[in-house]
């Protein structure tokens, strides 16, 4: 668990990712939360069902890297998106990348600039790590603005695919997190 200025950070078992994707409310339910305006769209449902689950089955995994990772805000008491590592880190150059998502309901609050530092500061405490990528659509002003909010430098682009790398080398991360 990894706790930011107003988020917590979860990381989802595999029997509460399968809470996850059930319905809107049982996950809630059995965190003790206040069901909201969580959504598991097609394409991660996709995710979830075809790599998320059968690498958590397989224990040569580790979870931390193959989860869902939630984010609470603890005022609300409410999911407001989530995040995954999208595997562990290539053992050639030490990166990993992550892909994530704000719930429509919660966009345009911080939210998801909050997660992926609070994601960056875990992964910088992590010897395997040194650098984490993403990737954003060219049109995806919004997912840019949090990659160059948490200290990400673009390095390539292949069509409408936009990539970004943070390496460890540089400046920490400005998100203080308490891990627990």
């Amino acid at each position: 668990m990894i706790e930011t200025p107003r988020l917590t950070l979860l990381p989802l078992s595999l029997d509460q990712l399968r809470l996850h994707i059930a319905d809107n409310v049982q996950l809630e339910a059995s965190l003790g939360l206040i069901p909201g305006h969580r959504q598991v769209d097609a394409f991660l449902l996709s995710v979830i069902t075809h790599f998320t689950v059968p690498r958590l089955k397989d224990p040569t995994n580790n979870p931390l890297y193959h989860t869902i990772w939630i984010a609470i805000d603890r005022a609300t008491r409410q999911i407001v998106a989530d995040a995954k590592f999208k595997g562990e880190p290539d053992e050639d150059d030490a990166t990993v990348e992550i892909g994530y998502g704000t719930y429509p309901a919660f966009q345009g609050r911080g939210y998801m600039t909050e997660m992926v530092g609070g994601l960056l500061n875990w992964a910088s405490q992590q010897p395997e790590i040194g650098r984490v990528v993403a990737d954003t659509e060219t049109g995806n002003a919004a997912s840019q603005r949090v990659l160059e909010k948490n200290g990400f430098e673009r390095f390539d682009q292949i069509d409408d695919m936009v990539w970004w790398a943070y390496s460890f080398a540089d400046e920490e991360p400005e998100v203080s997190v308490l891990y627990i």
